[in-house]
């Protein structure tokens, strides 16, 4: 064979073996067929490598067609994109023959170092079953074979094999305990991936359930080897998105299995999140922690169920990133790293789109368990016979602590609610540290917003309250001015003489009878002095029994005061006195806390003198009390309890006193019997006697009555005084038996006493009335202001009156052809009965369709209640009640100022019935005068209203008006609230079918993604798969639409063919030096 055929049939080998494959190079020959098919080159030099002169001159004589198909060859194998090759399709012929000589120049130069020593496959697979070679040697073979394994075309790839394979698993195993062999490592890793970057290659470590190269790349998951574990991230991360062969589930087994020999199976994560932490030092560029992130994403982003994928994230949190991802974020931001920043961007759309997804969960969670029994019968069976059941039973018992206060106990459920939203919801997106105890609750935002919306709500309220005090202040005084005006008219009409007989008419009508009581109070009986607060017959049981009755002329004997057994007299008993120490003992027996033990009950022979302490109730005694530890008992001795007796009796030895009127001269006459009082009503009066009054002397009551002495004779006294008093007969009958010196018993002694002062019952009632006229005000002054204020409300409503016509048209409509059609109103008791009015599928009632009506198209009446404060305080005021208050004050009011013009001379120094009572009686005169006229103002308000509703105002009560409009505002928004719950629960159910429908289009869409992203069944063995995995990973593609944002555009220039240096690194040897291919790439497009 002549040398040009030589050179024609080695340069034939040559592009066939570096160029084609077994499918593409058949029958493409250079010299029709004349060129040798597969294999390595024949050898022509000394070293059996074709020399570079013959090369260029083969080059030559190409032909146009076969240099574009070689170049065409030469641009595919190179995995230049589609988009590049034009314009390196545009060139010369003579350019594009250069290009092919460095593409052959370089294929030359590896064949001339490789040839001696490695040509095939098996030739690498022995060297590496020989252990006996240094780690240098070793080195150097799997660094040449990196080169190989990149270089050559699959079926190279595929004849290396398993057994292979094998062998690089063999220096990985090695790896881990030779130190020496960290490069080898780094470079068998580069082997696989190699390897891998085809279908063939992936399918041999994925089709089995657990390859050990998947354990082997777990293995070498070491922060402090950062290149070694950058390349095994990369060929792990593209497993797990390799979904058809369960790529994902392999390399989590593999991790877990690795961590449970290693370490702890609980820490499986541990290095990957050390390695975001690398000093910068091991990882400057900060590509650790790039590729770490990327495949924490892919970890927490591949599963297609939630609660997985937050057990992931929460796991890897746990391992340290929660407590120090502000500081990773730091290092994010002051990276150059750009695809450590748009993962780390990714990571956070991640974990928010997860949180949302969990918090709409729980949303319909809420809604499928809406009651409390329910959530709880669901939690109680999922705890119940775990470890968590103590600690529910805990937490319910604390909460059993929660102050029964009706303000504060919605308070506390509401603060334990966001703590516990903010443990379940972590604002992390995963579990708490629970190795600390500490939890950091944020719960300024939550007490801010209870503060602010009490202070807003009691703000509005107090407004409101404040601007009706003012408009009924306002209104007060302006009568008030008025009756003064009124007033001062009066007066100066009498000045002058025009209108004498139109003054104030009780005065005039009580001047006749005050002649009769000059002569005193003790007079003969034929003229007694008028009683007018007694001339009313027997008197009802209110506060003024005695003074209801008709104007001053009563009959003489005063019947109201008459002395029959007094009916009440067990209601007045007061406790306390000497007659009941059976009723105080009573009810202290029971319960005694704290360990006290009742007392000793002493032997006393003679009755003492009582201390006259307040006894503290054992129940406010708290354990630490001294009295709990008191034990006096134990100090009592026999001698100085006797003394005691002695000296503090309550019935001395005889001894006489010289005052005839004290309390113990008349004690001691037990042989006195009664004169004039029947037994009932002097126990009664004894009992009177022996409460408030024991310490006070007969004289001093009658002193105190003359004094007008209010704050000894309460209240419960004067009643019991008016009640229980004999009548004036017996009274003048025992002041005679008391002149002539002849003995009384102590009860008929000091009525005796107390019916010297003149006019003793009237005084009785009027002090009576000046202490509890205030509580009198008190009760119907609130009333008469509240049933005014409605009487208004609901007349000038505007809304309200809205409310009243859609109705109206509403009824109309429905009543159109019965009897009842075409009505000009109703009757307002028709408000209650809109709920008895059903819709036809019995689901609503009319209210709520009036509720919804109004929300819809009259919204601005929708809160017609706010109008209405004052009707639910009206729909409580009773007319009758308040006009009959009004009737006892007015009639007391006329009492006193009769009893002031009897009494102008003070029957003795002591008597200051005229300078207390007087101005009280101006005083009250004029309150009663303004309450008579709201009272009168209220009426006619409720009558005016009765007619412009058209309604009966005797038969339909103002309290049965305003309830009936108090119970149809309730109800109104109680349908409003109903309706607003149903629109939501709708509205609910609709969110939760977009979402699912959502959901079902997203899943849909990752498994559509998960399926274009490489097709391990193909028909033929495709190449670049594994540059392409990782090209989806890097760009963020492989995460579907989780990644919301746009992916950056592809960068110009340099950095361009620095990205595609990346994508693919296959080496060629020129000059002794390695070169990688895509340095002649870049000499290409550099020239381009």
């Amino acid at each position: 064979m002549s040398r040009h055929e030589k050179t024609k049939s080695t340069g034939g080998g040559i592009l066939e073996t570096w160029f084609g494959r077994p499918s593409k190079s058949k029958g493409n020959s250079f010299n029709s067929g004349t060129l040798t098919h597969g294999g390595r080159p024949t050898s022509l030099d000394n070293e059996g490598v074709l020399s570079v002169e013959d090369v260029e001159h083969y080059i030559q004589e190409l032909s146009e067609a076969q240099v574009d198909a070689k170049f065409l060859e030469i641009i595919e194998d190179m995995n230049i994109p589609k988009d590049k090759r034009e314009p390196l399709l545009a060139k010369s012929k003579e350019e594009r023959q250069k290009m092919i000589l460095w593409h052959l120049k370089g294929k030359n130069s590896l064949e001339r170092n490789t040839h001696s020593r490695f040509e095939k496959p098996i030739d690498y697979v022995e060297y590496l079953q020989n252990g006996e070679h240094s780690e240098h040697k070793v080195y150097q073979c799997v660094e040449s074979l990196r080169v190989a394994l990149t270089s050559n075309p699959i079926s190279w790839i595929k004849e290396f094999g398993e057994a292979g394979i094998g062998q690089i698993e063999q220096l990985l195993s090695r790896a881990k305990k030779d130190r020496t062999y960290d490069r080898i490592e780094f470079e068998a890793i580069r082997c696989l991936k190699a390897i891998m970057n085809n279908t063939w290659g992936l399918n041999v470590v994925l089709v089995p359930d657990q390859h050990s190269v998947v354990l082997l790349l777990a293995q070498s998951l070491d922060p402090r080897k950062p290149q070694t574990m950058c390349e095994a991230l990369k060929l792990l991360a593209s497993f797990c998105i390799v979904y058809e062969r369960n790529g994902y589930e392999k390399v989590l087994r593999a991790i877990t299995t690795i961590a449970a020999t290693s370490y702890k199976s609980s820490e499986r994560f541990r290095p990957i999140v050390d390695a975001l932490f690398a000093s910068d030092k091991q990882d400057p560029k900060r590509e650790l922690a790039c590729h770490s992130l990327i495949f924490i994403n892919t970890l927490t982003n591949t599963p297609t169920d939630l609660n997985f994928r937050l057990h992931l994230r929460c796991e890897i949190m746990r391992m340290g990133l929660y407590d120090r991802l502000d500081e990773f974020k730091k290092i994010v931001e002051t990276s150059n790293n750009e695809a450590l920043q748009q993962h780390f961007k990714i990571f956070s759309e991640i974990r928010e789109d997860d949180f949302e997804e969990f918090v709409q969960r729980f949303d319909n969670v809420t809604f499928n368990m809406d009651d409390a029994q329910d959530c709880f019968d669901v939690l109680k069976n999922l705890i119940t016979d775990t470890n968590s059941e103590p600690y529910f039973l805990s937490i319910l018992q604390h909460l059993l602590y929660i102050r029964d206060d009706f303000y504060f106990r919605p308070a506390y459920y509401q603060l334990i609610e966001e703590c516990i939203s903010q443990i379940v919801f972590h604002k992390g997106y995963c579990d708490p540290n629970f190795a600390n105890r500490d939890f950091n609750i944020d719960t300024s935002l939550l007490l801010d917003d209870i503060v602010e919306k009490a202070k807003a709500k009691e703000s509005k309220r107090s407004e409101e309250y404040e601007k009706k005090i003012e408009e009924l202040e306002s209104a007060k005084q302006e009568a008030e001015a008025k009756a003064a005006h009124l007033e001062e008219k009066v007066k100066l009409m009498e000045a002058n003489g025009v209108a004498a007989p139109s003054p104030n008419k009780l005065p005039k009508v009580n001047i006749p009878m005050a002649p009769p009581p000059p002569g005193g109070g003790g007079a003969p009986p034929p003229p007694p002095p008028p009683m007018p607060g007694q001339a009313g017959g027997p008197p009802p049981p209110p506060p003024m029994p005695g003074m209801g009755g008709p104007r001053p002329p009563p009959p003489p004997p005063m019947p109201g005061m008459g002395g029959g057994p007094p009916p009440m007299m067990p209601g007045m008993m007061r406790p306390g006195g000497p007659p009941p120490p059976p009723m105080m003992m009573g009810p202290m027996v029971p319960v005694l806390p704290h360990g006290l033990k009742p007392k000793k009950k002493w032997d006393v022979k003679n009755p003492m003198k009582r201390a006259n302490w307040k006894a503290i109730v054992p129940a406010k005694m708290s354990e630490k009390a001294f009295w709990v530890k008191c034990q006096e008992d134990k100090l009592a001795q026999d001698d100085f309890l006797a003394e005691l007796a002695m000296k503090f009796s309550s019935k001395p030895v005889k001894k006489e006193q010289k005052d005839a009127v004290d309390k113990p001269t008349t004690l001691t006459k037990k042989t006195i019997d009664l004169r004039v009082l029947d037994s009932k009503s002097a126990q009664n009066l004894a009992i009177l006697l022996g409460g408030s009054l024991k310490h006070l002397s007969y004289e001093q009551i009658k002193i105190c009555l003359l004094r007008c002495d209010t704050a000894i004779m309460s209240s419960n006294i004067l009643q019991q005084l008016i009640q229980y008093l004999p009548p004036p007969e017996q009274l003048k009958r025992l002041q005679e038996i008391k002149t002539k010196g002849e003995p009384l018993p102590p009860i008929e002694q000091f009525a005796a006493t107390i019916g010297e002062i003149k006019r003793l019952s009237p005084r009785l009632h009027n002090l009576n009335f000046k202490l509890t006229y205030a509580d009198m005000v008190t009760d119907i002054k609130p009333d008469i202001v509240a049933g005014t204020a409605a009487c208004e409300e609901v007349r000038n409503s505007k809304k309200f009156s809205k409310i009243l016509e859609l109705i109206l048209l509403l009824g109309n409509y429905m009543n159109t052809g019965s009897k009842n059609e075409a009505a000009f109103g109703f009757e307002i008791s028709y408000l209650t009965k809109l709920t008895n009015t059903k819709d036809a599928e019995n689901k609503q009632t009319l209210l709520h369709y009036l509720a919804d009506l109004v929300e819809k198209k009259f919204p601005d009446a929708l809160n017609f209640y706010s109008d209405l404060s004052h009707v639910d305080r009206a729909s409580r005021v009773n007319m009758d009640a308040i006009q009959k208050a009004m009737r006892q004050m007015n009639s007391a009011v006329k009492n006193l100022e009769t009893d002031l013009q009897n009494n102008k001379v003070p029957q003795c120094d002591d008597d200051k019935f005229s300078e207390v009572m007087g101005k009280f009686a101006e005083e009250c005169r004029q309150q009663v005068d303004v309450l008579g006229k709201m009272q009168l103002q209220m009426e006619k308000l409720y009558k005016d209203l009765s007619e412009y509703y058209s309604f009966d105002p005797i038969k339909y009560t103002m309290e049965e008006f305003f309830a009936d409009i108090k119970t149809f505002k309730d109800a109104f928004k109680s349908a409003h609230n109903d309706n607003v719950r149903a629109r939501e629960e709708q509205e609910k159910k609709q969110r939760m079918q977009e979402a699912r429908e959502q959901s079902a289009r997203e899943q849909m869409a990752r498994q559509q993604q998960k399926r274009a992203l490489v097709d391990m069944d193909a028909a033929q063995a495709q190449e670049g798969v594994m540059d392409s995995l990782l090209e989806a990973l890097q760009t963020g593609s492989a995460f579907g639409q989780r990644n919301r944002q746009a992916r950056r555009q592809r960068p110009a220039g340099a950095e361009r063919r620095a990205q595609l240096s990346r994508s693919r690194s296959r080496t060629r040897v020129n000059n002794g030096q390695l070169m990688t291919r895509e340095m002649i790439l870049n000499e290409v497009l550099g020239s381009a």
